[in-house]
């Protein structure tokens, strides 16, 4: 699974003079006929045909190299995901490749810095699920995050908590005793479970946390879990402790679909009506941008398919709306950058503020407000 620390990475990496990024994204699902046999490979062929024809004179060597270099490492793929992204600055030695279980549309970039703005969309319309199915005798934990599931542990009560009938009257008092033995080590199991999921949720840092299994000992976990994992919970899966990962994917992500959709549409609503309750609101691409040059932003939002362009100091690399002009922190000229939404993420992302890219309903709402807009810390 890719890691936010990993993209953190790429948007550190320093950006090299005269030795640009090739940044390919390609949809490799082998679900999809025009994907079969090889085919995705002409996909990529003549993505980096029309890149090549936009360079000007003298890049155009140096780019040969890196798209041969992606066109080999593809020419040599099995997919086993839906997508793949690649990395490559060959001069520099440079070269990050991921497969993802989540569709891709099809693009290639070659710029100084990689592009991360389609990953880090991903990762925030694809939040972190942590998932737990619970009876009295066993439970399972998962994380399951951008198509793909991974299971942490799997619990056994350490003595067994079946109720069980007596032969006889006279042996009443030991089966009572012998009931409320097993209800205690039924209990003490659940609550090992609450704990584990307690660290669990450090290391893993879920977004949000599902819960399944019967409505008993899954109610009772539920009142032993802390209160920061409590919090993250946000639904049930109607789904035994004895599923299959395919089952619990399948269901985890379709809910996780819906949540992410409403959640979208409420924060472009707030967006719109200029105040969460709590923080101030920019909208629109200029006050957003001046806000994310004083380090002001808490959260973007921007729109999918918004791309819009505007400028970089050529000094001290500030970004601005306008494409030229003088820059009005160190008075050096603004040169026009036609990916300026690409280093907005970037800027965000070193200024750890949240990302949400909107789809559907939402975007269309925020692009007739501008296509995007910020919550701001002050």
């Amino acid at each position: 699974m890719i890691t936010r620390t990993e993209v953190e990475s790429l948007v550190g990496r320093e950006p090299v003079a005269g030795s640009p990024v090739l940044s390919v994204y390609l949809d490799v699902d082998q679900s999809n006929a025009t994907n079969l046999h090889g085919k995705f490979h002409n996909a990529l062929k003549d993505m980096l045909r029309a890149t090549e024809a936009g360079l000007q004179n003298g890049q155009t060597e140096h780019f040969a190299v890196d798209a041969a270099r992606a066109m080999e490492y593809v020419s040599n793929l099995q997919p086993t995901g839906k997508g793949l992204i690649l990395f490559i600055d060959a001069s520099e030695k440079f070269f990050w490749a991921r497969e993802v279980q989540v569709p891709l549309r099809n693009k290639t970039r070659w710029s100084e810095i990689p592009s991360v703005k389609p990953l880090l969309g991903l990762m925030e319309d694809y939040e972190r699920y942590g998932i737990v199915l619970a009876d009295r005798e066993r439970a399972r934990i998962f994380t399951v995050y951008m198509g793909e599931i991974a299971e942490h542990e799997d619990f056994l009560a350490t003595l067994p908590v079946r109720r069980i009938k007596s032969p006889g009257t006279d042996h009443l008092f030991s089966e009572r005793r012998f009931q409320n033995k097993a209800a205690m080590h039924a209990h003490l199991h659940l609550k090992n479970v609450a704990e584990s999921l307690d660290r669990l949720l450090d290391q893993n840092g879920f977004d949000r946390i599902l819960i399944g299994g019967p409505v008993e000992p899954t109610a009772e976990l539920q009142q032993l879990l802390s209160k920061r994992v409590r919090g993250r919970l946000i639904d049930r899966l109607s789904l035994p402790v004895t599923a299959s990962h395919g089952q619990i994917l399948e269901q985890a992500v379709r809910l996780g679909e819906r949540l992410e959709r409403q959640m979208e549409e409420q924060i472009v609503e707030d967006l719109l009506a200029g105040d969460d309750k709590h923080h101030p609101i920019t909208l629109g691409l200029e006050p957003t941008v001046h806000a994310l040059c004083e380090e002001r932003i808490w959260r973007m939002v921007y729109a999918d398919g918004f791309t819009p362009s505007g400028g970089q100091c050529s000094s001290c690399r500030m970004l601005f709306a306008s494409p030229d002009g003088a820059c009005e922190y160190c008075g050096s000229a603004i040169k026009p950058t036609d990916d300026l939404l690409e280093r907005m993420v970037e800027r965000a992302v070193a200024q750890d503020a949240l990302l949400e890219q909107v789809t559907g309903n939402a975007a269309a709402r925020l692009q007739q407000a501008g296509g995007i807009g910020a919550i701001l810390r002050f």
